[in-house]
């Protein structure tokens, strides 16, 4: 396992999940297209990361400008409404539920199609609840059959083209589940 893996927490999680192994001759092509033809929702994640990276610099001009702040704030919100608004008419983007295991770094789960390890896959991933959309390129580190199951397969993938913005909001997703639990830990030890 290497120090950039380990430096990501894992989770227990469900989310969206689309799978499409890349074929060899494809590969350079898609890749390309990844960096260079961004979803819209990759755009818009994208636009959240820079807007999360300067929030110190919002505050300080509503602290400083108030009137500028407001302003700048109702310009962020009609974003908000267009990229919506634009992200609910992606029909593209189909998923289906999937018990995973998943960090910043890499995705491991259930499958009744086996791949072979060196494959790169791509991901749909949907995160539940937000419904915040990421596509990512990752490769498959093993693919073992189920001990439980031997029409199934576990499969772990480490991602190896993903936007910042998209890890980011891994990042977070994964923090805030990690919140959540923790938040309800507490509640049942004090009940």
């Amino acid at each position: 396992m290497s120090d950039e893996r380990r430096r990501f927490f894992r989770i227990e999680d469900i989310v969206g999940l689309k799978t499409q192994v890349i074929e060899k001759q494809d590969l350079e092509k898609k890749i390309d297209s990844f960096w260079n033809d961004q979803h819209q929702f990759s755009m818009r994640n994208e636009f959240n990361y820079k807007l999360d990276q300067h929030k110190a610099d919002l505050q300080h001009i509503k602290t400083k400008m108030p009137e500028l702040g407001r302003y700048l704030s109702v310009l962020q919100e009609q974003l908000d409404l267009l990229t919506n608004k634009l992200l609910s008419e992606d029909d593209e983007f189909i998923t289906r539920e999937t018990e995973v295991n998943i960090s910043a770094q890499g995705i491991s789960f259930t499958s009744d199609e086996q791949v072979n390890a060196g494959d790169i896959v791509e991901l749909n991933l949907l995160l539940l609840p937000s419904q915040q959309k990421i596509v990512v390129f990752a490769k498959v580190m093993k693919c073992q059959q189920d001990d439980k199951n031997t029409k199934n397969f576990n499969i772990s993938l480490d991602f190896e083209h993903i936007h910042d913005a998209d890890q980011e909001l891994l990042v977070k997703h994964v923090h805030g589940k990690q919140l959540r639990s923790l938040g309800a830990a507490r509640f049942e030890e004090n009940s």
